[in-house]
């Protein structure tokens, strides 16, 4: 079936006279005719020594001539055609045009010799005529049998030559031998038309196999990049599994530790202890929640489950309160935490919890990743497009460029999280990316390994808020 269905337009291409199959067929008449350049002048050349005692020396020598001018064309034509790559020739209808005028240029220039040659009332000097032409017209079907154009050319002049000859005799053998060389033409024709037909079919066939050996290697570089991207999520999941086992099992053994102290009395009667045990137990839920949550939202975004609850958000003061919330750990870390942001920035149609998941995100990484005395920067700005940009930067230990693409999917980690206590689940940045994706944004990462990250989360201009809205609203 898929071969029939390739077929179809091929032959449809069959029919234009500079369409690939008919291009393709010229190559394989052209490489025929290639070796006449220098063979039919050496087939003259002895042609005038067999026709020395009918025809003048002057006249062989003008006839020789002729055949030679008459070749240069067509050498020049296939010399220049057959050295252009199949896939990038250009100009199809020319190239069968010019093609087709220099073969008909040689034909003529050969096939002169039956009428210059031929002499009246010689029976020797017309058997060696007809034979020859007939053998050309024979060679000919051979040779440009695969090009329709050529084709037709040659029998046109050499069957127009080898018909037209004995009348020139007249008497009933010579009016006998036209209709048998009539004949001879049109079986030949039905010959010609068969190799038309093959060369056609093994073209269509070799297009059919070349268009399904590409369609295989494109299946097989889609089945190798899918095998590689399957490997590398087990791969990632392994590791994330792996991550996990610590993350979890920490805060759950503070829980049953704790809870347990409390529940057998360890600590009698002090009640500090016992707030001091409720305050790990209730830190250890709180991590095991944040981690269970982000598990669940990157799974309801990967499943396309997640909707935005879509409101009027100021930007810069979501930026602000988020710094806020942070500004404790910063301290304890002896960071600098600081804001850069615009003023007179419209609100943003978009889900506020979802942006401020996001900043949170990229904030605990900045402050995570970055050494103390460092730096880290909440920025908002408009970009010149019209598109809100908002993001984080800062002084950090950097990511490299080979785990640039990995610290975006799932589970994913920077080499340098092994030299660290806190090396986190790998979830932050795809739940980041898959959060802006969500409200058509996209999120890019610039960073140079001990020079600081920066992660950029751009926004279309068209969540701005129009004028309009905002006074409606107010």
């Amino acid at each position: 079936m898929a071969m029939t269905i390739n077929a179809l337009p091929n032959t449809a291409n069959a029919q234009l006279p500079g369409g690939k199959l008919a291009l393709d067929q010229l190559r394989l008449a052209l490489r025929n005719l290639k070796p006449n350049c220098w063979l039919m002048p050496v087939f003259a050349a002895i042609m005038l020594v067999m026709f020395a005692r009918w025809i003048s020396i002057p006249t062989l020598a003008l006839w020789w001539a002729i055949v030679a001018a008459g070749g240069i064309p067509l050498g020049i034509i296939c010399h220049r055609f057959l050295q252009e790559e199949p896939g990038e020739i250009s100009g199809g209808t020319r190239w069968v045009q010019t093609a087709t005028a220099s073969y008909f240029l040689f034909a003529v220039s050969w096939a002169s010799f039956g009428f210059i040659f031929w002499r009246i009332g010689d029976d020797l000097n017309h058997m060696l005529i007809m034979l020859l032409v007939a053998a050309t017209l024979a060679g000919n079907s051979a040779l440009v049998g695969a090009s329709k154009p050529l084709a037709v050319i040659g029998y046109a002049i050499y069957g127009m030559t080898l018909v037209a000859l004995p009348l020139f005799e007249g008497g009933i053998i010579y009016d006998g031998l036209s209709l048998m060389a009539f004949i001879y033409v049109c079986y030949l024709a039905y010959m010609s038309r068969q190799i038309y037909e093959t060369a056609r079919d093994m073209l269509l066939l070799r297009d059919d196999k070349n268009e399904l050996i590409d369609a295989l290697g494109k299946s097989k570089a889609a089945s190798d990049n899918a095998l590689e991207r399957a490997e590398a999520a087990s791969r990632a999941k392994s590791q994330f599994l792996a991550n996990m086992s610590h993350e979890l099992r920490t805060p759950l053994n503070a829980i049953l530790g704790f809870s347990e102290m409390i529940h057998t009395g360890a600590a009698g009667a002090n009640v500090y202890k016992h707030v001091e045990y409720a305050k790990i137990i209730h830190q250890s839920g709180h991590h095991l929640l944040t981690l269970i949550n982000d598990i669940l939202d990157l799974a309801k975004i990967e499943a396309g489950g997640f909707q935005l609850r879509e409101t009027l958000v100021d930007l810069p003061d979501l930026i602000e309160e988020c710094v806020k919330l942070l500004g404790a750990k910063a301290q304890e870390g002896h960071l600098e935490l600081c804001v850069d942001l615009p003023a007179g920035m419209a609100p943003l149609r978009a889900d506020e919890r979802a942006l401020k998941q996001v900043l949170l995100n990229l904030l605990s990484n900045a402050l995570k990743f970055t050494p103390p005395y460092g730096r880290v920067i909440a920025f908002a700005r408009i970009e010149p497009g019209g598109d809100a940009a908002f993001g984080v930067s800062d002084t950090g230990l950097g990511i490299a460029e080979e785990d640039r693409v990995r610290v975006f999917q799932n589970f994913g980690q920077g080499r340098h999280d092994v030299v660290l206590v806190d090396k986190g689940t790998g979830l932050g940045l795809p739940i980041v990316k898959g959060l802006i994706e969500a409200h058509g944004g996209r999120v890019t990462l610039s960073s140079r390994v001990g020079d600081g990250t920066c992660v950029t989360a751009t926004l279309p201009a068209a969540r701005f808020c129009p004028p309009q809205m905002l006074k409606a609203a107010s």
